[in-house]
């Protein structure tokens, strides 16, 4: 039993509690209850919000999607306008839609590209930091109170005293969010060779930007923050890179979606010949809905990351570290 449960939570990466019901929900089947993990619990908040600063006459729409179980954000996303259109948007609509209508509004004559990246930089560096704990110990609070936390996190970007923010929350259990939406949620297995990302998928040649004391591609996980550039020259990739707009030195902070090993090879670019024969380390991030970018790289490369806190190490990592 107990090695079912050891298992159950390294294939799935879900807590003990969690292993011990499914596996009793499904008759302490593992596959069954690999299965049925992502749709027993309700781990995935989504806010869907509306925002209008009186002062200045700016509309946006912002959108984060959370997992409550380990406390980390798993998408960000926002946009700011002078165009009034912007805030009749439904937030009471599914999720997807809702972030397919956000993207739709950053293309309208009046978004503002800077204030918008902006947004979504200071909504991932609160929910990186120490100050979203309390607004974790509140997620079965009422709209109400999130709001009251998020237009707290928001209101230094706008007039003092003049923001206004409707909020929508809603819970969903991980089969319901990867059944939706691009299935980037979805925990990568370390060390297996895995597809990464839909079909349909723009894919988007990539370089992320190296750091001399950063964390080693061979560290990386779902969920981390890199500083990633577009070298695709095709044009459309061209004209996604000025849509997103640069961010610092030309780079934009993304999350990292999956990483996997992929197959050696021969030479990396560059003339880094010492690295020939290594494993590669295939990284994939989200730049928006329906647009990722893929490098490999050498596992021993260090890279500029933004590691978000996780939740407490299980009692199972501290006895089995080599884990994955």
């Amino acid at each position: 039993m107990k090695d079912k449960i050891e298992l159950l939570m390294q294939e799935t990466g879900c807590a003990q509690g969690e292993a011990e019901l499914a596996l009793e929900l499904c008759g302490y089947e593992v596959e069954k209850a690999v299965a049925a993990i992502p749709r027993l619990f309700q781990n995935i908040a989504v806010l869907k919000g509306k925002l209008r600063d009186d002062g200045e006459t700016l509309y946006g729409l912002l959108l984060v999607i959370l997992n409550l179980r380990d406390r980390s954000l798993m998408r960000a996303r926002a946009v700011v306008s002078y165009n009034p259109a912007v805030y009749m948007a439904d937030i009471e609509q599914g999720w997807f839609d809702f972030e397919k209508h956000l993207y739709a509004c950053r293309l309208w004559d009046g978004s503002l590209q800077s204030l918008s990246q902006d947004l979504e930089k200071l909504l991932v560096s609160y929910f990186a930091s120490a100050d979203s704990v309390p607004f974790f110990a509140e997620t079965k609070a009422a709209e109400s109170r999130a709001s009251q936390f998020l237009r707290d996190v928001l209101a230094p970007r706008f007039t003092p005293g003049r923001l206004s923010l409707a909020l929508r929350r809603d819970l969903l259990d991980m089969g319901q969010f990867q059944q939706i939406g691009p299935d980037w949620a979805r925990r990568p297995h370390r060390g297996r060779q895995r597809r990464l990302g839909p079909e349909g998928t723009l894919i988007l040649k990539i370089a992320l930007e190296p750091q001399a004391d950063g964390l080693p591609a061979g560290e990386l996980r779902a969920g981390d923050l890199v500083y990633a550039m577009i070298t695709d020259t095709r044009d459309v990739a061209q004209y996604l890179a000025r849509l997103f707009g640069p961010q610092d030195s030309g780079s934009l902070l993304v999350p990292v979606e999956a990483v996997e090993t992929v197959p050696v090879l021969e030479s990396w670019p560059g003339g880094a010949e010492s690295r020939a024969g290594l494993p590669a380390i295939g990284v994939r991030v989200r730049f928006s809905l329906g647009v990722c970018g893929d490098v490999n790289l050498p596992p021993d490369i260090r890279l500029k990351v933004v590691r978000r806190a996780v939740a407490q190490t299980s009692w199972w990592r501290k006895l089995f570290p080599g884990g994955s």
